[in-house]
Formats: structure tokens, sequence, C-alpha cells
């Protein structure tokens, strides 16, 4: 896995191959092929482990959720973690979800358990939200593609800590809307 993810750093999606991965890892293509029989197993792995490791991660941040003073703290913690994930290692991210078909990256199984740990802990600070639970599932979509489309087209983005800042301005404001009547009055 070290070979596929340092040819995919340095080299690219076009550059990866079965036998660069091969090359790299200094073992016979047979022998990787006995593992993997293409490159998108590769990725599939690769994104397997990518998902085991994140959401270790987001059930840390989950723990300290509830000692947050306010939603940005909170939220805060939960974009930086996520950006740091992208950060380490773009090329890859973007390879997952760029190339990597949605039906092969599944792994859906404890998402709605999360959400519903995340919903838990921010309900109380969320303001004039209907719907928290379709409010916390859209804040996640949106998390999630906001990250990725800058993973794939301004990975450089991610070092900048003004990014993560106006991610969670973003989340923030739609999860501490004004009131309905302060809403018409503006209007």
């Amino acid at each position: 896995m070290q070979a596929a993810t340092y040819i995919l750093t340095k080299v690219g999606w076009a550059g990866f191959t079965t036998n660069a991965i091969a090359e790299r890892a200094g073992v016979n293509i047979g022998s990787l092929y006995q593992f993997f029989p293409n490159k998108e197993a590769v990725i599939a792995e690769l994104q397997r482990r990518h998902a085991v490791e994140t959401r270790s991660d987001l059930r840390k941040a989950l723990q300290v959720l509830p000692e947050q003073p306010s939603l940005r703290k909170a939220l805060t913690v939960v974009v930086e973690m996520i950006v740091e994930e992208h950060r380490a290692a773009p090329a890859v991210h973007k390879a997952i979800y760029d190339e990597l078909p949605r039906t092969v990256r599944g792994l859906e199984e404890d998402k709605h358990q999360l959400r519903g740990e995340f919903l838990e802990v921010i309900r109380p600070l969320m303001q004039n939200v209907p719907d928290p639970d379709l409010a916390t599932y859209l804040v996640g979509v949106a998390a999630h593609a906001v990250v990725h489309t800058v993973t794939a087209e301004r990975p450089k983005l991610l070092g900048d800590p003004r990014f993560a800042t106006e991610l969670v301005t973003l989340l923030e404001n739609y999860l501490c809307r004004t009131a309905p009547s302060q809403r018409d009055e503006n209007a």
C-alpha cells in the first residue's frame, strides 16, 4: 500500500499501474495479482484503509465535541480534522473520489451512526433549524463536497487556515439561523 500511495502522490493516476506498484514495492507482478487483480482493487483497499482511519479520527473528534463551548468551536474541531486528513495526501483522495466508482468505494455501514452521534452533540447548539436530522445530513454532504472539490481542484488551499475558517462559517450559518420573523422583517 505504501508503494501505491507513493505512486499516486508522485506520479498521479496516469502513472498508477499494477506494474508500477509492483516495481516500487520490489515484488513480482504475479505476487501483487494474488492480492489485487487490478489497480481499482488497490485503490479500493486504499479507500477502505482511509475510511477506517477517518472514522477513527471522527470518533475521537466526537468525544471532545461536548466539551466545546460553542457550535463554531465544535464545527472547527471536525472541519480541521477532515481538512488535515485530506491535506496529508491529496493525490490519494483525488484518486479515490475521482477515479473509483462510488459503488466500489461504498463502506457506508456506520456513517449513519456517526451522523447520529454528531447530531446528538450539536442539536442543542443549533438555532431555528426546523429539521435537525436533515440539516446534519446536508452539513455532512456539503462539507464532503467542498473538501473533495478543493482537494481535486485547489489542494494548496488545504494548507491555508482561511479555508477551514470559511468552511466552518458556511456550516455555522446554516445551523444557526435567524428566526423566521426576523428574516421576514429583513426581506
